[in-house]
């Protein structure tokens, strides 16, 4: 008989993570080994703790999810799958997750059997990617978020500045920079700038 999932839990909803640990420890192929409502605790513990999966939330206190899953996947590469369950259902968000290497991302409308579906999925190395994957933005085409972006790039505003007018984190500002810079294939802000008005994305947006 196989050993079960070892699984770690991470969300500051009490009740959300509850629920889910519950229903998951229902399963006789999955325990679940821990919770946390913190990242920074998640990290100092994780090693060893040895978790083969670990369901994570986006927006947490002190350090976001996908900060957190770089951190991850920098130490543990493959060794422990990543699924994300979160309120944010966002294109660049999804699109972001996925460079970053995760299993999943599911809606937290998802329900237990799409969750657990996931789970068992990523031991067999299987990354479940939405169908609408297939129609996010392509190479050079920004979302509207990243136009908005850039428009404030144009208007040489700092990270900071972008980050308080769209009412994101700064480092939210880095990663939709980070998107514009790859999919403009250029590698600064006077260049994205000087790319977004050569391909007519700019003028766009002062119509």
């Amino acid at each position: 008989m196989e050993p079960p999932i070892k699984v770690l839990l991470l969300d500051d909803h009490p009740l959300v993570m509850e629920g889910l640990k519950n229903r998951l420890e229902r399963e006789p192929d999955m325990r679940v080994i821990g919770t946390f409502s913190e990242p920074h605790e998640l990290l100092r513990r994780i090693g060893t703790l040895n978790p083969d999966v670990a369901v994570i939330d986006i927006s947490m206190p002190g350090m976001n999810g996908f900060d957190l899953a770089t951190e991850l996947k920098r130490t543990y590469d493959m060794a422990i799958k990543l699924i994300v369950l979160s309120g944010y259902v966002y294109d660049e968000y999804v699109h972001k997750a996925y460079e970053l290497g995760i299993h999943a991302y599911l809606s937290k409308q998802a329900t237990y059997p799409q969750i657990i579906n996931a789970i068992r999925q990523s031991m067999l190395g299987l990354r479940l990617v939405p169908e609408r994957m297939a129609a996010l933005p392509g190479s050079n085409h920004l979302t509207p978020t990243e136009r908005e972006v850039l428009k404030k790039v144009a208007l040489e505003k700092t990270n900071k500045e972008i980050a308080r007018e769209l009412a994101m984190s700064q480092r939210t500002v880095e990663y939709h920079m980070a998107a514009i810079n790859r999919k403009l294939d250029v590698r600064t802000r006077v260049g994205a700038v000087a790319k977004g008005y050569e391909l007519g994305l700019l003028e766009r947006l002062y119509d």
